[in-house]
């Protein structure tokens, strides 16, 4: 299982290329009808980026999901004694201040 970090970071870069992808093929279209009425067809540039977009936001599905789950995993194994002991962790390592501090 890979950590959530990972997943994150893979679902995250994932997306941006399936935004990225779907940019290109905005522009594409639209320089390609701004001369006038769209008869030439899809240019192929945008069908490839099309078909990429796609591909990135499928393949971004898988890691998204897992790294909600793990979160949710993560979170509801922390315990009421695990809340204490670091309660107590930080009272011990907090310096105290004396008269003679202050």
């Amino acid at each position: 299982m890979h950590s959530s970090r990972v997943l994150g970071v893979v679902a995250l870069v994932a997306i941006l290329v399936a935004a990225v992808s779907f940019a290109v093929v905005d522009v594409t279209i639209a320089d390609g009808c701004a001369n006038g009425p769209c008869n030439a067809g899809i240019p192929i540039v945008a069908i490839t980026f099309a078909a990429l977009g796609g591909l990135a936001a499928l393949v971004s599905v898988i890691p998204a999901v897992s790294w909600m789950v793990e979160a949710i995993r993560t979170a509801r194994h922390a315990s009421h004694e695990d809340d204490e002991a670091l309660a107590r962790a930080a009272r011990v390592r907090r310096p105290t201040l004396s008269d003679e501090d202050v």
